[in-house]
């Protein structure tokens, strides 16, 4: 066989096992959501003898064992979001070792509202933009809150802080502005937290003017 053949079945084996390695990787290749502060628990199936590297490429959490097995691990993410890059390793009992299994981690902000704000009015008016609700966490959002007697749920909001418009009130009171619920596409559970109030004072009475 000539040297040039030679090397073209070399160039092609070796052309060969990268596209498969690339298969490998792709089929390897998972995504996971975690939220910021949370912990999460890995593992994967152990052969006998072998022992399992970790580590998180960008460092965003970190990382210990599961009873001082090496197969099993637990991760507290901190308050830092963005991408990360869990992987593990097998060495197997013959000091050989495999492919890195990879998981890419997308750490996301925790979603908070905070509704606050206070105003006074007389009765038959309404509160306009003194009460408002601040978001953390991407959005859009969609919130519900009360006045403890209306429910009003808006939905796919994009400014924030979102400003309140109060119903006309026509009895005199206060109204206590509380979120009932909190959402938003791919993002963590809500901690909602916060209280506004509108205060309703009565009109003096109509007065009636006398001629003489």
């Amino acid at each position: 066989m000539k040297t040039t053949t030679k090397k073209k079945i070399v160039r092609f084996i070796l052309f060969l096992c990268f596209i498969l390695s690339i298969g490998i990787v792709n089929i390897n290749a998972q995504t996971q959501s975690v939220c910021a502060g949370s912990t999460k628990i890995y593992d994967i199936n152990p052969n006998v003898g072998s022992t399992y590297y970790w580590s998180l490429k960008n460092g965003l959490g970190t990382i210990t064992t599961v009873s001082g097995r090496s197969d099993s691990i637990i991760i507290n993410y901190g308050t830092v979001t963005g991408t990360d890059t869990l992987r593990v390793v097998e060495v197997g009992s013959s000091g050989c070792k495999g492919d890195t299994a990879k998981i890419r981690i997308l750490i996301l902000q925790n979603l908070t509202a905070t509704i606050s704000g206070t105003d006074s009015i007389c009765t038959n008016n309404a509160s306009i933009n003194r009460i408002n609700v601040a978001f953390t966490g991407a959005g859009p959002w969609n919130l519900s809150y009360t006045d403890g007697t209306t429910p009003v749920t808006v939905n796919n909001i994009s400014s924030n802080p979102y400003l309140i418009t109060s119903p006309v009130y026509s009895t005199v009171g206060i109204r206590t502005f509380t979120i009932t619920s909190i959402s938003a596409a791919n993002s963590c559970p809500a901690v909602i937290s916060g209280t506004g109030s509108v205060r309703v004072f009565a009109k003096p009475s109509t007065i009636t003017i006398n001629t003489y």
